[in-house]
């Protein structure tokens, strides 16, 4: 796959784009078809390849016009993303989230309120919540970002949830597999609305602070087992 990947970014090697037949490909790089088609479809599910039947495989290029077709190009793998979207959430939603403390409304808190009810409901499930929750999660998260009433932060946030929204599921099983991780994360989350409830800025940053901290290093040190 990474020998592919490097193949892809370089012009000249498949210069409009279509990949040769499995055959020549598979014998150019020394590996065998199955192998090869393998790591095709690998690359299929990652975004970097469109295969269409009775055509070929195809590279697909960035178009370049908004941040989640940028990102969605990002060379990494599962567990390089996992962390560094991590980073990237912990950097901007700390401060966004002493913003909506100042700025919500109530129908505003009262849809976090809302999306945490449905996280404790999905936190009975047998996974605890993993794949349940993970849409739940997503929108408290966004809800929050939204009621800091700021449309270019909005935006941004945008094309990162729309990457997040992939990998959010596997992160969250990775987490709520964890001995006590699924009350911990609740209770963050809780912990999180009562401070944006209060209005008080500083304990909103805060809480979030160590929601996305706490997930950011057992995510890190989980990678690294992997690793």
């Amino acid at each position: 796959m990474q020998r592919l990947r490097a193949m892809f970014d370089e012009p000249s090697v498949f210069a409009d784009g279509r990949l040769p037949p499995e055959r020549e490909l598979a014998a150019s790089l020394g590996v065998s078809r199955n192998l090869l088609r393998e790591a095709m479809v690998s690359l299929e599910a990652l975004g970097f390849l469109e295969i269409r039947e009775r055509q070929g495989a195809f590279i697909l290029r960035p178009s370049g016009e908004d941040f989640s077709a940028s990102l969605k190009f990002v060379q990494l793998w599962p567990d390089d993303i996992l962390v560094q979207l991590m980073e990237m959430r912990l950097m901007i939603e700390a401060p966004i989230a002493g913003l909506a403390a100042l700025r919500r409304t109530e129908p505003e808190l009262d849809k976090m309120k809302e999306c945490l009810r449905m996280l404790e409901s999905a936190s009975g499930a047998a996974d605890g919540g993993a794949s349940s929750g993970a849409q739940w999660d997503s929108m408290l998260h966004k809800g929050i970002v939204d009621a800091a009433h700021n449309l270019l932060l909005s935006r941004l946030y945008e094309g990162l949830a729309m990457t997040m929204e992939r990998h959010i599921v596997i992160s969250r099983g990775r987490l709520l597999g964890l001995s006590d991780w699924p009350a911990k994360i609740l209770a963050e989350h809780r912990e999180l609305i009562e401070a944006i409830a209060r209005r008080d800025a500083e304990a909103a940053v805060e809480a979030q602070k160590r929601h996305l901290e706490s997930a950011l290093e057992k995510l890190r040190t989980l990678s690294a087992g992997h690793g």
